[in-house]
């Protein structure tokens, strides 16, 4: 008997193809769920914080997101 995918598991196996976060090289864990991309260098993200938090970070991403520029391991 021939089954037939259900929506999610298309849509995992789409993602999986196009490549995600936790798939690529400038992905660095920091979570579950969670990590830094460092495809470009570091943003300052500090004008909206106190003073002593002021610091340079890379963006945060979530594992299955994806962009267009993802790198294999």
């Amino acid at each position: 008997m021939l089954s037939v995918p259900r929506e999610d598991e298309l849509n995992k196996t789409q993602t999986r193809q196009r490549g995600t976060c936790d798939t690529c090289d400038y992905y660095v864990k920091q979570d579950h769920d969670l990590g830094a991309c460092h495809r470009y260098p570091p943003d300052f993200a500090g004008e909206q914080t106190p003073i002593e938090l002021h610091r340079w970070r890379y963006p945060l991403v979530l594992a299955h997101s994806w962009c267009g520029e993802h790198k294999p391991t």
